[in-house]
């Protein structure tokens, strides 16, 4: 019995059962690949949710997209029916995922500069224009100026400029916190900086 059980017991845990493996063993190695399935799609909904409220550049939607696809091979360790039901799931899910993203983005902070609401006249439109023009002017003077970082950018983070904290990237690599650093380039509102 010796070492047939612990034989048992490592294909258990890796997810394969052999024949006249006792079907308590099975299921338990199933139910822990079971949870993983759960948690990486709980994972996934989570990191895409994050993806509407704040501007990764896709590597949140890529990230959610990861975790689903682990799900996916995790539930065809299972069995091929759990498999099938978790591509189901992520097929589903992501066109639902897309649509409470376009109807919450609207409502937030971000969503609400970007998009002009559907009854605004033409004068609103440009004096928001204006705004954003004269924004874009102030953030493209910040070329060259130099702070110190709050956090460690790896590549995201937060640095003081002018006695404010924003949110700053690394141009290469990470820096560590409390480096002082110059804006070297800024693309799509996202402040690019390097170590001085």
């Amino acid at each position: 019995m010796g070492s047939n059980f612990w034989v048992v017991q490592i294909l258990a845990r890796a997810g394969g059962t052999p024949a006249g493996t006792p079907a308590v063993v099975a299921n338990a190695g199933n139910e822990a690949l079971l949870i993983w399935v759960f948690a990486l799609f709980g994972v996934a909904v989570a990191i895409a949710a994050l993806e509407i409220f704040i501007p990764s550049g896709g590597v949140l939607g890529a990230a959610a997209f990861l975790c689903s696809v682990a799900a996916i091979v995790v539930a065809f360790k299972i069995s091929t029916g759990y498999g099938a039901a978790a591509t189901g799931f992520a097929v589903m899910a992501t066109p639902a995922t897309i649509w409470m993203g376009i109807k919450v983005f609207p409502n937030t902070p971000m969503g609400r500069r970007i998009i002009l609401s559907a009854g605004s006249t033409p004068d609103e439109m440009q004096i928001a224009e204006i705004e954003k023009r004269e924004e874009l002017r102030a953030i493209s003077s910040l070329v060259g100026a130099r702070g110190r970082t709050m956090t460690a950018l790896r590549p995201g983070g937060t640095m003081r400029l002018e006695g404010e904290d924003v949110e700053a990237f690394a141009e290469t690599g990470m820096i560590e916190a409390d480096v002082e650093v110059e804006i070297v380039s800024i693309a799509d509102r996202q402040l690019r900086v390097r170590a001085v």
